[in-house]
């Protein structure tokens, strides 16, 4: 699978862009009630993104019910509702032409990188072995996570650049760090 573009804003997130900002957040607030009555309210091209999303955690949630481990599709979706947000913010961003600071767009980044989700969504099904303890680590932000969710996002951001500024995307860690030390573009 090609690194291109592969930790930031899905395309489906990007095309909420064509709407004014009051109108990209209905849908984000929608993700974070995570209730499949709201699905009217989203345009057609997410409904089947977000049906998908609540079917796959419901499938999850029952077996987890029958082993006793329902409190870990909570943790599940409560990093799915926080990468939700951080997407938000990325598209508000660009709605906005703004251009983060290098701290705030790495504080989002690590977020958008989705190693946080990816952890806490592969601990749901691995048996005893996970606790409650185990999914309190990593929302606690550990530094291995922390550490592989900035390599990730930066490896991706230099290897994506030039594609995603070609498309119009959020700035990049680069073009945040060139604005705020006053650097020249060297790429």
């Amino acid at each position: 699978m090609p690194l291109k573009g592969l930790m930031h804003v899905p395309s489906y997130v990007l095309r909420l862009l064509e709407f004014k900002l009051k109108h990209i957040s209905e849908p984000f607030k929608l993700t974070f009630r995570w209730d499949v009555s709201c699905i009217d309210q989203l345009p057609d091209y997410m409904k089947l993104c977000y049906e998908a999303l609540l079917d796959v955690y419901e499938e999850i949630e029952e077996e987890m019910a029958k082993q006793g481990n329902l409190y870990r599709v909570h943790y599940a979706k409560g990093a799915i509702k926080q990468l939700a947000r951080a997407y938000f913010v990325e598209a508000k961003w660009f709605q906005e032409e703004k251009t983060p600071t290098m701290e705030e767009y790495m504080d989002n980044a690590i977020v958008t990188s989705g190693y946080y989700m990816l952890t806490a969504t592969s601990f749901v099904g691995m048996g005893e072995i996970v606790t409650k303890e185990t999914f309190d680590w990593v929302f606690s932000a550990p530094k291995i996570v922390r550490a592989s969710a900035i390599i990730c996002r930066l490896m991706d951001d230099m290897i994506s650049r030039e594609f995603e500024q070609k498309r119009g995307h959020v700035a990049s860690a680069i073009e945040c760090y060139m604005k705020q030390h006053g650097v020249a573009d060297a790429w």
